[in-house]
C-alpha cells in the first residue's frame, strides 16, 4: 500500500488538514494546515465561520495536493450544530455555536410537550441544552425567518461536504448526536420531532459512515465518520481481548465504551450517558463530559490579563502546586459557558465553604483534580450500567499528551491508563476511509495497523498515591452532593 488519505478534523477550537500516508506497512501523519476555529459574536449571538473554515480546508486540499496523490478525504467536525439551507441550496447564514445562549430555558420548554422519559426512550442521548433537539426548539418557538424558510439541515461535517461534492446527506454518527435520531430504528425520531412541533422535512437521508459521497478535484470525498469521537474511538488502539474504557480527551472529555446494542433503561437516563452512533455497526456508550475547555479558558482570561501561559507551563505549575487545596465539580454549569474561569473556580470553593485558590497554579490544580475525579466518578457509573469490568483506561486526543492530568487519572481511577495516539480523530477518520474504499478488511485491521504505527509516542500510567486519592474522593463527593 502506499496510499494517501486527507483527513480534514475540525474540533472547537482548531481545525487542521493531515495527511495519511501508508510506508513501510505504516500510517505516517504528515500535517499540512492548521487553523484557528472557535466562536464569534455577532449582534449578540455567537456564530461559527463557516466560509473560513471553507477556505481553510480548500487550502488545505489544494497544498496535499501538491506534495501527495491522494486517493481520497474526508471530514470531521464537533457535533450538534448545523447549518440550514434555502431553496437555492444556499446557506442562510453562518451556523450558530452551541455555546450561545438560545437554548437556554429550553429544557423546560420542550418538557411541557413531551417527557424527559418519552425523548430518552426515543433517542437514547444525554441531556444536554446544547444539542440540536434544543436548538430547533428555541428557532421553532421564535418561528425565525431562518428557520421557516429553511429548505434543508446539513450538520456541520455535512455541510462542508456538501459544498465539496453538491451532495446533501446526514452521516449516521453525527446524526446520532442531535437528540433527533432513534438509535433503535436507525431512522430520524419523526414520533418525537411531530410531537414537539419541530420540522421532519429539513432531515437530509441518512448514510452509514464508511460511505463514498462523491468527488472533489478527481479524489473521492468519504462520509468516513462525521462525528469527531467517533474517529477518535475508532482510533483506540486496543488489545485483543482487552476489556478497556476509551477517553477521548480534548475541550470535551468522552468517557465510555463500544457496545453493539444501545443501552436505553432508567438507569442510564438517571445517570445521563448517551447512545451515539460508533463506525462499523457499533453503539458509543459514553458521557460528554467537561475537559480541557477550563484549562483553554484559564489560559484565555489570563492571556488578557497580562500572564501568557503556554499549557506546557500551566502543567508545570499544576505539578508543584499543593494537592487537594480544594474541589470543584467540572460538571457544574457555571463551567461550561465563555467567562472568567478562575472567578468562577473562586466562586465555587468559596459557595462550598471551601479554601480559596490563592495562585494561577493552585488555580489550575483544582481544575485538573476536579476533572480526574470526576472521571473515576463517571467510570464507577459506566462499569454498573454497561455490566462491564474494565481493566485499564485508554486515552486518545490532544489531552493525551498532558503527562500530568493522565496520572491523576491513573490515581484517581485506580486503573492503569494508556495514552495515545494524540492525533486519534485524523487517525480514526483516515481508517475509516481506508475501510470505505476497501483498502482495509475492517476495524480490527485498522486497530492493529495504528498498534503497529505509533507505539513510540504511547506511554502507560501505573496508579499510584491509592490511599491519598482514596480519601480525596471521599472528600470530593461530600462537596460536590453538598452543592
Amino acid at each position: 500500500m502506499s496510499e494517501t488519505y486527507l483527513a480534514i478534523d475540525l474540533g472547537a477550537s482548531s481545525g487542521r488538514t493531515i495527511a495519511g500516508h501508508i510506508k513501510n506497512d505504516q500510517l505516517q501523519l504528515h500535517e499540512i494546515n492548521r487553523f484557528w476555529n472557535g466562536s464569534i459574536d455577532l449582534q449578540g449571538h455567537l456564530h461559527w465561520d463557516f466560509l473560513h473554515l471553507y477556505r481553510q480546508l480548500r487550502e488545505g486540499l489544494a497544498t496535499a495536493q501538491t506534495h501527495y496523490s491522494l486517493r481520497s478525504l474526508s471530514i470531521d467536525t464537533w457535533g450538534v450544530d448545523f447549518g440550514l439551507l434555502d431553496t437555492t441550496g444556499s446557506l442562510i447564514q453562518n451556523p450558530v455555536h452551541y455555546r450561545d445562549e438560545r437554548t437556554n430555558g429550553m429544557f423546560n420548554a420542550l418538557f411541557k410537550k413531551s417527557s424527559r422519559e418519552h425523548i430518552f426512550e426515543q433517542t437514547g442521548i444525554q441531556f444536554m441544552e446544547i444539542n440540536t433537539l434544543y436548538q430547533l426548539y428555541a428557532l421553532h418557538l421564535q418561528n425565525t425567518p431562518a428557520y421557516t424558510h429553511a429548505t434543508q439541515l446539513l450538520f456541520s461535517p455535512d455541510l462542508l461536504t456538501y459544498w465539496l461534492t453538491g451532495e446533501k446527506i446526514a452521516e449516521r454518527t453525527i446524526a446520532s448526536t442531535s437528540q433527533c435520531y432513534n438509535p433503535q430504528t436507525e431512522t430520524w425520531a419523526h414520533d418525537l420531532l411531530q410531537t414537539v412541533g419541530i420540522r421532519t422535512d429539513l432531515f437530509a437521508d441518512l448514510v452509514d459512515p464508511g460511505t463514498p459521497i462523491g468527488k472533489v478535484d478527481g479524489v473521492s470525498v468519504v462520509a468516513a465518520g462525521g462525528h469527531d469521537t467517533a474517529c477518535a474511538f475508532a482510533a483506540v488502539p486496543t488489545l485483543p481481548n482487552e476489556q478497556a474504557a476509551f477517553l477521548s480527551s480534548g475541550t470535551w472529555s468522552l468517557l465510555g465504551c463500544e457496545l453493539p446494542a444501545p443501552r436505553i433503561n432508567h438507569d442510564v437516563l438517571e445517570k445521563n450517558f448517551t447512545n451515539e452512533v460508533g463506525v462499523c455497526n457499533t453503539i458509543r456508550f459514553l458521557k460528554n463530559l467537561n475537559g480541557l475547555w477550563i484549562i483553554q479558558e484559564l489560559q484565555r482570561i489570563w492571556k488578557q490579563q497580562g500572564h501568557d501561559y503556554t499549557f506546557t507551563q500551566m502543567v508545570e505549575m499544576a505539578q508543584a502546586a499543593e494537592p487537594f487545596h480544594a474541589f470543584i465539580n467540572p460538571a457544574d454549569e457555571r463551567f461550561f459557558t465563555p467567562g472568567d474561569m478562575c472567578e468562577r473556580i473562586c466562586e465555587y470553593c468559596q459557595e462550598t465553604l471551601q479554601p480559596i485558590p490563592q495562585t494561577h497554579a493552585q488555580t489550575i490544580r483544582v481544575a485538573y483534580e476536579g476533572l480526574a475525579l470526576l472521571y473515576a466518578e463517571t467510570l464507577d457509573d459506566l462499569e454498573t450500567l454497561s455490566e462491564r469490568t474494565f481493566d485499564c483506561i485508554r486515552i486518545v486526543g490532544g489531552g493525551g499528551r498532558n503527562h500530568l492530568l493522565n496520572q491523576m487519572t491513573a490515581n484517581a481511577t485506580a486503573r492503569p491508563v494508556h495514552s495515545g495516539p494524540a492525533e486519534a480523530t485524523a487517525i480514526g477518520n483516515c481508517i475509516m476511509q481506508m475501510i470505505a474504499l476497501g483498502d482495509l478488511t475492517d476495524l480490527a485491521a485498522g486497530r492493529t495497523l495504528i498498534r503497529n504505527s505509533f507505539a513510540h509516542e504511547m506511554e502507560s500510567y501505573p496508579p499510584i498515591q491509592a490511599s491519598e486519592w482514596q480519601t480525596a474522593r471521599q472528600k470530593w463527593k461530600q462537596i460536590i452532593t453538598a452543592s
